[in-house]
């Protein structure tokens, strides 16, 4: 399934590099679309796969003693460019020194789904990563200024293939799976998300 979408997205991008020669703004503008659409296929590809490994039991973690600074901050730069692309202010606080037995990817993926949708769910205002260290348990926080979620929503936030909608929103692209998968890689590591 993804063999095929990372053809097209490297030839695409090879394509918009102007490589086999240059290119009409309109060309660009289709190709842009082609590139932009494939990796929202290839997003969908991988979230049915990770949710179809968890259901199966097939996830394998690899525990280990992980720096919360560092995950955090490799996720806030890969994310910081959308925030900024909306003119939105992205903060990061996190102690140095605070280590958790997790597994990274699992971790890293979570994080990534959470500050990726408040990203997407904030037009003005910002979003902010907090880490705090209470009662022996550590705590992440990303909270954001967005359109909020209404009571009767909240209930299926966490559901799986739930998308959302909101007078105030655009639509979103998405598979509506983030959330869940994240709530299930969490229980996995014996963690928790709240709303």
């Amino acid at each position: 399934l993804r063999t095929p979408l990372n053809a097209v997205i490297g030839f695409t991008g090879t394509l918009l590099m102007g490589l086999p020669g240059p290119l009409t703004a309109e060309q660009k503008r289709q190709l842009e679309t082609v590139r932009s659409s494939a990796r929202h296929q290839l997003s969908l590809i991988n979230d049915l796969l990770d949710l179809a490994k968890i259901e199966s039991g097939k996830v394998e973690l690899n525990l280990e003693q992980v720096d919360c600074a560092g995950v955090v901050d490799e996720v806030a730069d890969t994310l910081r460019p959308l925030a900024k692309q909306k003119g939105l202010r992205f903060e990061v606080r996190v102690p140095k020194n605070i280590v958790v037995k997790i597994d990274r990817r699992a971790f890293s993926q979570i994080l990534i789904n959470l500050v990726n949708n408040a990203i997407k769910f904030t037009n003005e205002g910002g979003i902010r990563i907090d880490v705090q260290k209470k009662n022996g348990a550590t705590k992440v926080s990303v909270i954001d200024t967005g359109i909020g979620i209404t009571r009767e929503d909240q209930a299926r936030l966490f559901d799986a293939f739930a998308r959302l909608d909101s007078a105030s929103a655009n639509r979103e692209e998405g598979s509506g799976l983030g959330l869940h998968l994240s709530q299930k890689l969490a229980a996995l590591l014996g963690a928790r998300i709240n709303f």
